[in-house]
């Protein structure tokens, strides 16, 4: 069942706290502190405010699923230089096991979000009214929402207005095991692959050899549900019922998990244990995986040894690939000093900080084809060609749309498909409309239990 119930539950009865506190925040990106913002007059800059704000003195609070360490690592030093006068101060998800219900009423009037994804603005940040539009004051700190490449703004805006801003992307890419290739004899796969094509790849890997199920192609079922490449949603906003029983998840499913499991070895594998990262990065035995770009960056404890990623497989040749997959920065409606926020957030979005994150292996969000050249630049563990070859495969499809979002997603992603339909029709127990009956059956009861929860 699903996972995020229980903050669900406590952010339910936080909100009466968070539209309180969300009213010191102002609208459209806050009012200004008098530390943060001293008087000065809009320039001629399309409404900017010609003040030195990086060498002022402010307070920022943070909250964010980010573990502290990696804050530390790969944020603080950079900030602290960029804002010597600045102090931040983490409230960490990871580190000090705080959930968002709980950091709301330890009473810490929260500056900014840092490391969100764009499902946990409707899901968290929107039920608990910490969330606030930031429209006026990107304009007011000449942040260009038109810097971005298209789709990352579109999963955060709601009626026109943008609540956070993306600083990262986590590509998808579909890594291979070049042993088991090379092992039986098989072709490696390439970029611009149609998922038919991956799929007679795989059946050729596929195979019990000496009481061990090779696999040919899997993927981490619930993230690629996230960024689907028919951008189709999960629940009707009007409704709150589950839209999963239509054309486009009848033909992702008829094809990545009923065409590709008709192997007999496959199905009896997955009766046994179902499939998971291990089976790719640690015991060795699936050959092609689905996943996002973030094992590259660890890849000498996250991949096998010998490795290679391409573009992930496409519907039919030249379509889309998957939606975007970022780590967003936002303002928030308890912000006592939005003005450095705002600051802070454009440095993390410039020109300057998307190119050095890039070279270190972080994506850049931003629409620059040479910033995305240099893709690992940095990295003197890869050379120039399979550098290269990385910047390829990430870049190789064009993102799809973002599908619409809804706070009870999960509910659907997690329980009625990866939870229940999705095993079965791997198993060989069910045929892929009776599974989109069943899993419309399941979310809607589920959905509606978690309405009367938060009711």
């Amino acid at each position: 069942m699903f996972k995020r119930k229980s903050l669900i539950i406590l952010l339910t009865a936080v909100m009466s706290f968070g539209a309180l506190a969300g009213c010191s925040g102002g609208n459209k990106g806050g009012s200004s502190s008098p530390s943060a913002s001293p008087s000065a007059s809009p320039s001629d800059g399309g409404g900017q405010v010609d003040v030195d704000y990086k060498n002022m003195s402010a307070e920022i609070n943070i909250y964010g699923p980010i573990c502290r360490g990696t804050f530390e690592k790969e944020f603080l030093p950079f900030l602290q230089e960029e804002f010597p006068n600045y102090k931040f101060n983490l409230t960490s998800k990871c580190s000090d096991k705080l959930e968002l219900a709980e950091a709301i009423t330890s009473g810490i009037k929260f500056d900014m979000l840092l490391d969100v994804a764009a499902g946990e603005l409707r899901e968290d940040f929107m039920p608990a009214n910490l969330a606030t539009p930031m429209n006026d004051m990107m304009q007011k700190h000449g942040i260009d929402p038109g810097k971005f490449q298209e789709g990352f703004l579109d999963s955060v805006t709601i009626d026109g207005d943008i609540y956070l801003l993306p600083y990262s992307n986590s590509n998808f890419v579909m890594y291979y095991n070049k042993g088991l290739f090379d092992r039986f004899g098989v072709d490696y796969p390439w970029n611009g692959m149609t998922w038919d094509e991956a799929i007679e790849l795989a059946n050729k890997i596929t195979r019990n050899e000496n009481g061990t199920a090779y696999i040919g192609l899997w993927m981490s079922t619930e993230h690629y549900l996230r960024v689907n490449q028919f951008s189709q949603g999960f629940v009707d906003p009007d409704t709150t019922t589950a839209t999963v029983n239509n054309e486009n998840f009848r033909t992702i499913f008829q094809k990545l998990f009923y065409e590709n499991s008709r192997n007999p070895v496959m199905q009896a594998r997955a009766k046994e244990k179902f499939f998971g990262h291990g089976d790719f990065n640690r015991d060795y035995v699936i050959a092609m995986y689905v996943y996002t770009t973030g094992w590259i960056r660890t890849y000498e404890t996250s991949l096998p040894p010998e490795w290679g990623v391409v573009s992930v497989p496409v519907f039919e040749k030249g379509g889309p690939g998957v939606q975007t997959y970022a780590k967003y920065a936002g303002l928030t409606s308890t912000s006592q000093n939005p003005d450095a926020v705002m600051q802070v957030i454009k440095y993390l979005t410039s020109e300057e900080f998307q190119t050095m994150r890039t070279r270190q292996g972080e994506m850049t969000v931003l629409n620059d084809k040479q910033i995305q050249d240099q893709y690992f630049a940095d990295d003197e563990r890869f050379d120039e060609e399979t550098r290269k070859q990385l910047v390829e495969a990430v870049t190789f499809n064009r993102f799809a749309p973002s599908r619409p979002l809804h706070q009870f997603d999960e509910v659907v992603i997690e329980g009625a498909f990866a939870d229940n339909v999705i095993p079965e029709i791997v198993r060989g127990n069910m045929d892929v409309n009776t599974a989109l009956q069943k899993a419309e059956e399941i979310a809607n009861a589920d959905l509606k239990a978690e309405m009367e929860r938060v009711q």
